[in-house]
């Protein structure tokens, strides 16, 4: 049987969206959606005259990665120029290149790679500088011209590209003293206090707080390739819960919906409720992998508010709050995404709903990307 062809005009009038395109995404500009996780940068170029299938999809090594691989190569010395990419194995090269003996030179914005603190960057011998004229390498894991390029060879009119909207993980700064995991969750907390609705953790350049430097360069990255293009930025770990909507099965869900993201780094959880966040929690993968069936525990407890940040934290997790307490039997369903979902059978929670939205679950990243800007716009409530 021949698809129906059947498309909706868009409010803009020189186009037409098809009618299985979810309604808030509609009406949004071209965008070029990355999520950069621990091990893939997800990507979509998204425009509403196609089908969420039809669009671009691309999923590539992180590129973090692929640079940690190359120090991994080099036997001199490096003088590294650009952005901040991840840390994590790219931090560790860098210092272990130190450790042998042999000279690192790196500017401000690269160095936040090693650490956050740049105190902390100096103290490891790393030498910090303000410009390299001549670097042996440069570090960017946005990469436009390398996406631009490509969106042009596969025939896709870039000029019609308006956002690009970026997801990656950030502790934000702390000093010595601070420890970055209780770090990163006040900055999350923070929001929050004010707007318990997914919009809060939404971020243009404008409104992210200074202290995460990681998403400040990436959106530097974008202004110096083209300062009309708009930026939008989300935590990795938080733009695949908000990508989760879009699986029918978990936008059919009635009442109050468990949301989890087992990423490679951390683990993410929201109870949702009408567009309200009513818990947030996060903990690290590598150590729930270990004990699973902790999560049980922890999510019956989050949402009926008898689990506490200190508890999380002292578990070498993040932490949690618990806005509007609840029995947990009121959750009417559990959404699970990211790399490491298949830890979920081992929970004991359930039953779940594995997220695959457009039928893709590696596309839950980006099409979140799609809902923050559609929230920030004001195109959708939650």
């Amino acid at each position: 049987m021949k698809k129906s062809s059947k498309r909706v005009k868009t409010s803009s009038g020189d186009k037409s969206a098809p009618a299985s395109l979810p309604e808030i995404l509609r009406d949004l500009p071209d965008v070029l959606a990355m999520d950069i996780g621990t091990g893939t940068k997800d990507i979509l170029h998204f425009s509403a005259r196609n089908t969420i299938e039809n669009n671009l999809k691309l999923v590539v090594p992180t590129p973090a990665r692929l640079m940690a691989e190359r120090l991994l190569r080099e036997s001199g010395p490096l003088s590294i120029a650009g952005y901040t990419m991840g840390g994590g194995f790219l931090a560790q090269v860098l210092r272990e290149h130190r450790e042998k003996g042999l000279p690192v030179s790196m500017e401000r914005l690269p160095a936040f790679t090693v650490r956050n603190n740049l105190e902390e960057v100096r103290e490891s011998g790393i030498e910090v500088v303000e410009k390299i004229a001549a670097p042996t390498h440069f570090f960017d894991e946005i990469e436009l011209p390398l996406y631009f390029d490509l969106m042009n060879r596969f025939g896709i009119d870039t000029d019609r590209l308006a956002v690009v909207a970026i997801s990656v993980q950030d502790h934000g700064y702390h000093t010595n003293d601070e420890s970055s995991r209780r770090n990163r969750f006040k900055y999350f907390l923070e929001h929050l206090e004010a707007d318990h609705t997914p919009r809060a953790l939404v971020f243009s350049p404008a409104t992210l707080p200074g202290v995460f430097g990681r998403l400040h360069s990436g959106a530097l990255s974008v202004a110096h390739f083209n300062p009309n293009l708009k930026v939008i930025l989300v935590d990795t770990s938080f733009s695949a819960i908000l990508g989760c909507t879009f699986d029918s099965r978990a936008a059919a869900l009635p009442g109050p919906v468990l949301y989890i993201n087992f990423g490679n780094g951390h683990t993410m959880a929201t109870v949702v409720n009408s567009g309200r966040i009513q818990a947030f929690f996060e903990h690290h993968t590598r150590l729930l992998k270990d004990k699973p069936r902790a999560m049980l525990d922890f999510m019956k407890r989050l949402t009926e508010g008898h689990l506490t940040t200190d508890e999380v934290f002292d578990d070498d997790g993040n932490g949690c709050v618990t806005y509007e307490p609840q029995p947990f039997s009121n959750i009417s369903g559990i959404v699970v995404t990211g790399p490491k979902r298949a830890l979920m059978a081992e929970t004991g929670l359930g039953p779940f709903i594995e997220a695959a939205p457009g039928g893709d679950m590696m596309m839950t990243g980006p099409l979140g990307l799609l809902r923050g800007l559609a929230l920030l716009e004001g195109k959708a409530s939650a």
